[in-house]
């Protein structure tokens, strides 16, 4: 197990911040209030407003997804890939702390099945 922590830790430090980084680009996107979009895509304007609103989640989500690509070059794509669900983890604590979603027990037993998968998987690698 430390074998494989230590062959893959860059690509998992990197999987860890685009996972973030996509989170972060998802929540931009839940933020933007595009109001009554069946008006706004009838001009130019509302086409234009529309595109602001979500442009910072858009270069934030492909600023993570650059990352994971860079990522993917550190390490087993089996290792890291599965990384790519601490994003859901990294989305419920946003979204808590942003957006006063409640976190019940059971949300909170599914973010420790998460993370201690992610752990297990990421030393499970055998590759010498």
């Amino acid at each position: 197990m430390i074998e494989s922590l230590k062959r893959n830790w860059k690509g998992m430090v990197l999987m860890l911040i685009s996972a973030l980084t996509l989170s972060i680009g998802s929540f931009l996107w839940k933020r933007a209030d595009l109001g009554d979009i069946a008006t706004a895509v009838t001009s130019i304007a509302g086409l234009w407003g529309i595109f602001l609103k979500i442009l910072p989640g858009f270069i934030v989500y492909v600023i993570g997804a650059a990352v994971m690509t860079i990522a993917l070059g550190y390490g087993e794509l089996s290792v890291l890939q599965p990384m790519n669900c601490m994003s859901y983890v990294f989305a419920l604590i946003i979204s808590a702390i942003f957006l006063t979603e409640p976190i019940t027990p059971l949300t909170i037993l599914g973010i420790l099945v998460i993370i201690v998968g992610v752990f297990l998987i990421g030393g499970s690698s055998n590759e010498h």
